[in-house]
């Protein structure tokens, strides 16, 4: 049969005395915030501008509400990030 155990400590859950914690950093919540904002801002700023605009490409005009254009816009821009965060990481990984 098992032994009894003693009582928990106030907070601690069994196992947690073995386990570290995770540790937060500030620099992360502080990324998520700053994310935040800036998603606030776009969309905001994207339906204040609900107007049609000419686009012009090298040789099509189109014309497209701004705030698609916005969009389009937002996606390639993270798309173009997300790929140099990439290869920026794989490039630290390999100096390793």
């Amino acid at each position: 049969m098992d032994e009894p155990k003693e009582p928990l400590e106030t907070g601690e859950l069994p196992g947690e005395a073995d386990e570290p914690r995770p540790v937060r950093k500030r620099g992360r919540d502080a990324r998520l915030v700053l994310t935040g904002i800036c998603a606030v801002l776009l969309v905001w700023f994207a339906l204040a501008n609900l107007h049609e605009v000419s686009i012009r490409f090298w040789v099509v005009t189109a014309r497209s509400s701004l705030i698609v254009v916005i969009a389009i816009s937002v996606l390639l821009g993270a798309t173009g990030a997300a790929l140099l965060g990439r290869a920026t990481r794989r490039r630290r990984r390999s100096d390793d």
